[in-house]
């Protein structure tokens, strides 16, 4: 099995995950006002989901917003390079259309990233392709 060809794609910030952060933080939060009403907590009901509420919606803010720049992200047969920095990357969350992958640098904390096929600009087929290819470093290549 050969590994996957060189490429490079330019990722954007699209719209699809902070809706997708959103959704799961108002699901947790409907969850959590779901568990007081089922108790029979109905007092407690109100200021759970307030602060459920108020909270999830500033996890979603923030972590859609400090998510990532836009840049290119590159595969060069053996390692990925992404703004400048040498690393592996690969695909946590999956769902066609968006992936979420993780960048981890030689040197440095690793970064999450959001990639849709609608704000990517670059082969999405080859990105998915290298992202599952066997890597030239791994001992049954």
């Amino acid at each position: 099995m050969h590994p996957a060809p060189p490429l490079r794609v330019s990722l954007g910030r699209g719209w699809g995950w902070p809706v997708f952060v959103g959704a799961c933080v108002a699901a947790a939060a409907a969850n959590a006002v779901g568990w007081c009403l089922l108790v029979g907590d109905f007092a407690a009901a109100w200021p759970v989901a307030l602060l459920a509420g108020l909270s999830a919606g500033l996890l979603a803010a923030r972590r859609s917003h400090g998510l990532q720049a836009a840049g290119d992200l590159a595969w060069d047969g053996a390692q990925w390079q992404w703004i400048g920095s040498v690393g592996q990357a690969r695909a946590v969350i999956d769902l066609d259309r968006w992936l979420l992958l993780r960048f981890e640098p030689s040197a440095g904390r690793a970064q999450w990233l959001a990639a849709s096929r609608a704000a990517c600009v670059g082969p999405w087929a080859g990105l998915r392709a290298a992202l599952y290819a066997r890597r030239p470093a791994d001992p049954l290549a």
